[in-house]
């Protein structure tokens, strides 16, 4: 027989709305749970969890200032604050999707939504302490990283009948355990029996983690597809097939998967993260811009907010302001560089701009047509520093290049690589840096001018030269409808062929596709139509 559940168990309720805390204080008191403790603030709960041990905490979604639950969870997982014999229960009004699939993403104990009967969370509660009251000998172990001890100690409950209710969490949790020793060779032969015996989600997704760690992809690929289907499982395929396509060097398609992932759980910053990395990677401006703004919003007052988010969201809406032809829209992303810029300096500046804040602020300045004064910025600058952070040295490259430095910007991406070499970055930002540093070599101009300089080209009937110009344009800003339907008139009225018919048909394609699906302006419209109309027949 399981034990009862003792009455003497520490609580910790979390939660800012006094009526929705004497609820709870009522209703456990009701059930017998009177070692209870209160927090309003996420700070407060941190704090009396650094200074008590507590069998129960029960955390509210909404809290007044600062973190909200969903944050002040993470920090208690990620910082060891909760123990593993610690229940938690998460309990929230607000039901979005978005939010309850973030939340199940770092796997509470329980999860209720608000309103609840006392008599749900007694079943709740109860069922949960009874969990963690018999499984503490194993947490205790693993706690300690003492993994073989733990996994005799769970064979030796799965032994026992008396027990047969809490084999599903004992076999899940052995599984766990399995996976965090590397024990793989155990792992997958374990898993491929339990989903003879039923099809556990977490059998499934253990099994394909022992495919990806010996390099079964095909195998994981098949496995992928059919997890696509199910909604258990769905998140964490699309973050698996994210990184089998990139592996693949399918970018657009990994940014689609990581992309999915992020609109069901958008919260995870790692996610978030990787989609701006891929969205940089396929010059898609416009999904950087938006993992940079979100990334922002999330991590406010979080354990990860720090000036770099307020940077990067700076450098994604000069890139984005730089690759769009709308003035409007320009002048939107003109301020959020400005914005976020400023938010860096009033919160974490001591004295002045940093180097990497004048950085932002000369790429500002030549985003807003002042490449005089950004280059005089950037020329005033100490160059021969080392290289602390990547992220930091890639932007100077850049800014440097956009104003005309072009040598200085060379010699920076030269030890930007060597870098790479030695330090090993993450595998999608290290392909960004190398695909930086190859667009920017046959780039003669920054962004901003490429376009103007393959117009002047063109107009004086330099077709090749005019052709490489916008082709290399359009690479490096492939959803600008200005460009592309200056590509695609260019191909189209030369006087002979400047690349493959295989490639024309491909580029002529791509053009139209974009330029159809895009708002033009009036000339670009009537342009468009007349050129349309006269090689109508070539079209077809």
């Amino acid at each position: 027989m399981e034990p009862d559940v003792k009455r003497d168990e520490r609580v910790l309720i979390i939660d800012d709305q006094s009526l929705s805390q004497s609820y709870l204080r009522y209703a456990l008191e009701q059930l017998g749970y009177n070692n209870l403790s209160y927090a309003e603030r996420a700070q407060t709960a941190l704090n009396l969890c650094k200074q008590n041990s507590y069998d129960l905490i029960i955390c509210g979604y909404n809290l007044a200032q600062g973190k909200d639950g969903y944050q002040l969870f993470e920090e208690l997982k990620l910082s060891g604050l909760q123990k593993l014999s610690c229940g938690l229960m998460f309990i929230s009004a607000d039901t979005d999707p978005q939010l309850v699939h973030s939340v199940l993403e770092l796997q509470p104990d329980e999860f209720l939504a608000k309103p609840f009967v006392i008599r749900d969370l007694q079943l709740r509660i109860e069922r949960l302490l009874k969990r963690k009251q018999l499984l503490r000998p194993v947490y205790d172990l693993l706690e300690t990283q003492q993994y073989e001890q733990a996994l005799a100690l769970l064979n030796q409950q799965l032994s026992k009948a008396e027990l047969h209710k809490l084999f599903p969490l004992l076999l899940k949790l052995k599984g766990d355990i399995l996976l965090q020793h590397q024990q793989f060779n155990q792992a997958e032969p374990f898993f491929r029996a339990m989903l003879q015996v039923q099809p556990f989600s977490w059998a499934r997704t253990g099994l394909v983690r022992c495919m990806l760690q010996r390099g079964a992809e095909q195998q994981a690929f098949s496995e992928l597809d059919k997890m696509l289907a199910r909604s258990d499982t769905r998140l964490f395929a699309l973050d698996c097939l994210a990184e089998l396509e990139f592996r693949q060097q399918h970018y657009q398609q990994a940014q689609q998967h990581i992309l999915a992932a992020a609109d069901i759980a958008p919260r995870n910053l790692l996610r978030q993260q990787k989609l701006l990395q891929l969205s940089r990677l396929n010059h898609d401006y416009e999904i950087q811009y938006r993992a940079a703004r979100d990334m922002v919003k999330f991590a406010r007052y979080s354990m990860y907010e720090q000036p770099e988010l307020y940077l990067n969201l700076a450098r994604a809406s000069i890139e984005f302001a730089l690759s769009v032809d709308d003035d409007e829209q320009q002048s939107r992303l003109n301020r959020q560089a400005t914005l976020s810029l400023n938010t860096v300096q009033r919160q974490y500046s001591q004295s002045g701009l940093s180097m990497q804040q004048q950085v932002v602020q000369a790429r500002l300045l030549y985003l807003q047509d002042h490449k005089q004064k950004a280059r005089q910025l950037l020329e005033d600058l100490q160059t021969d520093s080392d290289i602390s952070s990547l992220e930091d040295a890639l932007d100077r490259a850049k800014a440097l290049h956009e104003v005309g430095l072009t040598e200085a910007s060379k010699s920076l991406f030269a030890r930007i690589s060597l870098y790479c070499q030695q330090q090993q970055p993450e595998p999608v930002l290290a392909a960004y840096v190398a695909q930086e540093q190859q667009e920017r070599a046959a780039m003669a101009h920054g962004p901003r001018e490429l376009n103007n300089n393959a117009v002047h080209l063109y107009q004086h009937g330099n077709w090749q030269e005019a052709f490489n110009a916008f082709a290399l344009a359009f690479q490096v800003m492939p959803k600008n409808a200005g460009i592309a339907l200056n590509l695609w008139q260019t191909l189209l009225t030369a006087p002979r062929p400047l690349c493959s018919a295989e490639l024309q048909q491909k580029l002529l394609a791509q053009c139209q596709q974009l330029i159809e699906a895009t708002p033009l302006k009036g000339e670009q419209q009537q342009r468009y139509l007349q050129l349309k109309q006269k090689y109508l027949t070539q079209l077809a």
